[in-house]
């Protein structure tokens, strides 16, 4: 295992967890591996792969996905190819029979082709002794990434001459979705390896401007230049609109999204992985594809579905561990627009309460004063007693907290006085005092709590009510108009058997104060040896068309600009830098060191 590690790869050890997966894997045991993005889930069944006679069939959801994985590998000298619908029937049968010639150890298809006639003859000629299926949560019609193909595999993999070893591999799963995968899968007394969904590298922020463009053009202003990043928004118009603002406003920045033709999305991604756009702005068809390492923001103008769905999209952020940012703008007409999408796609009325409990759920999360990492870790099943990250929006926020019971009790006493039938907006205009025609017909100025926060604006009363929610106080019902009503826990608070607090940002409604933004220099000791390794990876990668981190990461520029080495043993020293990629550029970024070195000896010791 290490030495493969070492050789491929060119990493001394493992990271936490990858060696008891790698060695249960070995042993023959199934297993469902859960593992943040980023947390090096691929190498768990790649190196098994490599250790076995036979070949491993990777079930992987997206063309985009398979061509990066499979030129990567290539790339570190690892026999990997791909079946599906880009390539011609004779390409198709062509690498048929290479995988019968024992070509490859990964190969990788999409779950529709599992069932083709191609992909029959490599289970009949070919013995399979591992299936890896990637982004597993697909499986599960509670999982955010649906997709009914997955359902084929467990009856594929019962076809199949002799079992292979089963894996499933996901970054995201609520325990229903992990119950499903296991189940649906069929995997056998597997081993479930879960490592947590925390990533110390990101850092999450909720914010609520009041121009959301202005925010964002204001944002991205402040950010070094040579940062990418993806801004996701709900729906095509929007992605045009905000894709439109900011290359008026000057730029880089991209649409993608479902309604373009395959071409035009396809060279958008290309350009992005190359670093020749800086900046996509992009629906959720912008997704699992996405394996760029060096992401250093997401931003979500728009409120996405639910908390998976989040979790997974600011997820492509920070990949290759450097500091990323991760940022939610909340405007509650974003809620309308999720609810009416969610209206118009649930299948049946069950599977709508549920995605309106799961949309819900993140509401509660923009809403809340706890740690917000604290909050996806409660939300995934993981203890989360007393979280204080230091890296989130709340827990980086200073400001005092302020007493706000006697504000909270006018609340809970007018939704009751109301008779628990309404919804946030007409609560808002009772306690404001609104004049507006349905107060009137429906007698609501006459009741008791009528105009008791008129002092207040509608955005401040609004946001307290949705605190009280977040804080489990008042419950919305799961419905496209939800009603609020009283939980159990109200009492207290009415009677004032307890106090309660909020940050007076919150009151203030202000963006939060951001962090000062991290200067556009590398952090190697020679920055401008490491701007010309950077110039000749970007000529390396253009001249073969593949992204840039397939080359060499820019932590592995990073450590050449500053460990300056000048010989194979030295290059091999290098975390990141094995032996087949030293014999495919180590030559050609040597000569550059050298050159540099040549040129700057009177100042380098």
């Amino acid at each position: 295992m290490h030495q493969l590690l070492k050789q491929h790869f060119g990493y001394d050890a493992f990271r936490p967890g990858q060696e008891d997966i790698i060695s249960n894997i070995r042993r023959g045991s199934d297993a469902l591996v859960i593992m943040p993005t980023g947390g090096g889930k691929s190498l768990c069944f790649q190196i098994p792969a490599l250790l076995q006679e036979g070949i491993t069939v990777v079930i992987s959801p997206l063309i985009a996905l398979m061509k990066d994985q499979v030129e990567g590998l290539n790339e570190v000298g690892i026999p990997a190819t791909f079946i599906n619908s880009s390539l011609s029937s004779d390409q198709v049968q062509a690498r048929v029979m290479d995988i019968q010639s024992g070509a490859y150890k990964l190969v990788y298809v999409a779950p529709e082709g599992l069932l083709s006639g191609a992909f029959s003859q490599i289970t009949r000629y070919t013995s399979i002794d591992m299936v890896a299926v990637d982004e597993a949560h697909c499986i599960s019609q509670w999982g955010h990434d649906f997709r009914p193909s997955y359902r084929n595999i467990q009856g594929w993999v019962t076809s199949l001459p002799k079992r292979p070893v089963l894996t499933a591999f996901t970054a995201t799963a609520t325990k229903a979705v992990r119950e499903d995968i296991l189940s649906l899968l069929g995997l056998q007394a597997p081993h479930v390896f879960i490592s947590g969904v925390d990533r110390d590298s990101l850092t999450y922020k909720v914010v609520k401007p009041a121009d959301k463009f202005r925010f964002l053009k204001d944002w991205l202003k402040e950010s070094p230049e040579d940062h990418s990043g993806i801004v996701y928004c709900a729906t095509r118009k929007s992605v045009e609109s905000v894709a439109d603002k900011l290359q008026s406003a000057g730029f880089e920045a991209a649409p993608y999204h479902g309604g373009m033709e395959g071409w035009e999305r396809s060279l958008v991604q290309e350009e992005f992985m190359m670093d020749k756009k800086k900046i996509v702005v992009a629906t959720n068809a912008f997704g699992m594809g996405i394996d760029k390492p060096d992401v250093r923001f997401v931003i979500h103008y728009n409120m996405p579905k639910n908390m998976e769905a989040y979790y997974q999209e600011a997820g492509r952020a920070g990949r290759d561990g450097e500091a990323s940012d991760c940022i939610l703008m909340y405007d509650s007409s974003d809620i309308v627009k999720q609810k009416l999408l969610i209206g118009q796609s649930a299948s049946d009325r069950d599977r709508m309460i549920i995605q309106m409990e799961n949309l819900q759920t993140l509401i509660d999360y923009c809403h809340t004063n706890d740690c917000l990492k604290g909050q996806i870790r409660k939300y995934f099943g993981e203890d989360a007693v007393d979280v204080h990250c230091n890296s989130c929006s709340n827990c980086l926020d200073e400001s005092e907290e302020v007493d706000v019971t006697e504000e909270a009790q006018k609340v809970l006493s007018c939704i009751y006085r109301v008779g628990q039938r309404y919804g946030v907006s007409l609560v808002t205009q009772v306690l404001r005092g609104a004049k507006t025609q349905k107060i009137r017909e429906w007698r609501l100025d006459q009741v008791s709590t009528y105009g008791l926060l008129k002092d207040q604006s509608v955005p401040v009363v609004r946001e307290l009510i949705m605190f009280l929610v977040s804080k489990g106080y008042i419950h919305m019902t799961a419905d496209e108009y939800p009603v609020l009503k009283l939980n159990e826990t109200a009492r207290k608070l009415l009677k004032g058997q307890e106090r309660i607090s909020m940050k007076r940002t919150r009151l203030d409604l202000k963006p939060k104060k951001k962090a000062q933004k991290k200067a556009a220099v590398t952090e190697a000791k020679y920055p401008d040896l490491y701007d010309r390794l950077a110039s000749l990876r970007f000529d390396l990668a253009d001249a073969k068309g593949v992204p840039l981190y397939v080359v060499f990461s820019n932590a592995v520029l990073r450590e050449l600009a500053t460990h300056v080495p000048i010989t194979e043993d030295a290059f091999m020293e290098i975390k990141g830098i094995g032996q087949k990629k030293y014999q495919t550029y180590g030559e050609d970024f040597r000569r550059v060191i050298v050159q540099y070195l040549d040129e700057k000896e009177s100042e380098i010791v």
